[in-house]
Order: structure tokens, then sequence, then C-alpha cells
């Protein structure tokens, strides 16, 4: 009888773990969930950093890439390091919707373009993070 007890408390206590763990894990997300985010942490972007005068975001699903184009303030481009915390502010922002949290595991498998908007829908490639990386470089570093 009293093996029984024990067999039927570790039981419980083995279920009740399993369900406690398996609630904390985020569920898998998907890529539209990814892309949502994404969109939702560029406005955040724009309404955030002083610097930011709009942002627009895209996603090309051929190449995996992600696109965030920055419009600056008297298009005055900021500091590198200012460059960098605003770039992965946007990608930690956004990886927050999946299982790791983290945007270097996150977003392993896509690549990601930070442009600067310029007048006359003309643009300027920033900083690139690429597929299988979990470095961005700075391209036009100031």
């Amino acid at each position: 009888m009293a093996k029984l007890r024990f067999t039927i408390i570790i039981s419980l206590i083995a279920l009740v773990s399993v369900l406690l763990i398996s609630c904390n894990e985020k569920k898998e997300v998907s890529l539209d969930d990814l892309i949502k985010t994404m969109k939702e942490s560029s406005l955040n972007i724009e309404t955030d950093e002083v610097e930011v005068a709009s942002t627009h975001y895209a996603y090309n699903p051929e190449k995996k890439m992600f696109y965030l184009g920055l419009q600056f303030n008297n298009d005055e481009v900021p500091s590198n390091e200012q460059q960098k915390a605003i770039y992965e502010k946007f990608l930690s922002k956004a990886s927050e919707v999946t299982n790791t949290g983290d945007w270097k595991k996150a977003l392993e498998l896509y690549n990601v373009t930070f442009e600067q908007l310029l007048p006359n829908n003309k643009k300027k490639i920033l900083a690139i993070k690429k597929e299988n990386s979990d470095i961005i470089e700075l391209i036009n570093s100031k």
C-alpha cells in the first residue's frame, strides 16, 4: 500500500512539473507572426528614437531578407554606436515572439538589411546581418 501511494505521489509530481514547464515555454512562431512583430518593432523605433524621422519595413521571401529603411532627421546618420544600438533594439524586440527570445538565434536563417532612406526614393545600405551569422556589419560607417 505504501509503495502504491509513493508511486501515485511521484506520478502526480511529474505530471505537475511537465505541465508547468510546458506552460512556460513559448510556442513556435510562424513566419507571419515574426513579420508582423518586426513591422511593429520598426514603428516603435520611429517613435522611440529621436534621430529617426520615419521607418519603412519589408520582407522578401525568395531571399529570406528583412529590410528596415530608416529616414534620419536632417539626413544625418547617427554614430556607429547609435546605429548598432538601434539595429539591435529592432531585432531584439522582434525576436521576443520567438521561443528563444534571442535575435541571434531566432533570425539565424534570415538576412537583414538596414538602409538609409534618402530623398527621391533613393537609399543607401548602412548595415547587414547575413544568414547564418549573428554579426551586424556596418557598411557605410561614420
